[in-house]
């Protein structure tokens, strides 16, 4: 599909969104564990997305709403816990790479539930992605090679689990899109905050965590900053999915994720990049040219 400029703007700007709120969510987790974090950060988008419906007149859900929403909220819920836990169990390195295949997943996905088929040069845009999220994981020193991933898959817990973590964030984005298309972004928005809210304060408050919250307390301009960015990065990404296929969505999402995540590490957090990475980086960002431009 032609990408109208708009669109484009709209997706990149998502994608940044999300970038820049790893960033923000990298610098929490230094004084807070990940799964009262992730819970804070989603129920304090509940009002957000609270506003918006209400100044927005939001229109309430039409008939076929419910399935495709009530998924996505339990998909996300379990989804959120398996990353918490399998970066608990495994090592970073052996895990977050399997989150290079969300868009072809993604793809995958979207055409059976929503008829989205990519063209020619939107599905090379999206292998160049994937290729390059990979390279970057696996930049020489830094990460696993090809056979360690796949050995690593096969004895590590928390590899199986990120493996499912992939596959369940390809899934959420094309429910999203039925359900925003029987009620509207921003009541979607709401309703996928406050589920995953409480079925996270569910577990967190079972498991005796929730007096972990007040770690929060010791950066709360960061912590108000990610809320906002994580309110915005869901509410561009809503709105995006009604514009543009959901493969499209995933793959910048991914690219320029990643493409953050390296300049940031270089530029803020002082961390040591090397030409593999960057020419991973410039991989993805040919990726995302020809999806957008093309």
């Amino acid at each position: 599909m032609h990408v109208a400029p708009l669109a484009a703007l709209v997706v990149v700007a998502c994608a940044l969104a999300w970038s820049s709120f790893d960033l923000l969510r990298k610098l929490l987790l230094e004084r807070v564990e990940p799964l009262p974090l992730v819970f804070a950060l989603t129920a304090l988008q509940v009002p957000v997305f609270a506003a918006w419906s209400w100044i927005a007149g939001a229109p309430g859900p039409a008939a076929g709403y419910v399935g495709p929403a009530g998924l996505s909220v339990a998909l996300n819920v379990v989804s959120n816990l398996l990353f918490v836990t399998a970066i608990k169990v495994s090592p970073l390195s052996l895990t977050i790479p399997l989150l290079s295949f969300t868009p072809v997943f993604a793809t995958a996905l979207a055409v059976p539930i929503l008829g989205e088929v990519p063209n020619p040069w939107e599905a090379v845009g999206i292998a160049l992605v994937v290729v390059g999220a990979l390279g970057l994981h696996m930049a020489p020193g830094l990460g696993p090679n090809p056979l360690e991933l796949a050995r690593a898959f096969l004895r590590e817990r928390g590899s199986v689990m990120m493996a499912g973590v992939a596959l369940m964030w390809s899934l959420t984005p094309p429910l999203d899109k039925l359900a925003i298309a029987r009620s509207s972004p921003a009541f979607h928005g709401l309703v996928l905050s406050a589920g995953v809210a409480a079925g996270l304060g569910a577990i967190l408050a079972a498991r005796g965590g929730l007096p972990s919250l007040r770690a929060l307390r010791a950066r709360p301009a960061l912590f108000a900053v990610a809320v906002v960015a994580s309110a915005g990065a869901l509410a561009l990404q809503l709105v995006a999915l009604r514009m543009v296929f959901v493969s499209l969505v995933e793959t910048v999402k991914r690219g320029l994720g990643n493409a953050g995540a390296v300049a940031a590490g270089a530029w803020i957090l002082g961390e040591r990049v090397g030409p593999w990475q960057w020419g991973a980086v410039a991989l993805m960002g040919a990726g995302v040219a020809l999806i957008l431009l093309l």
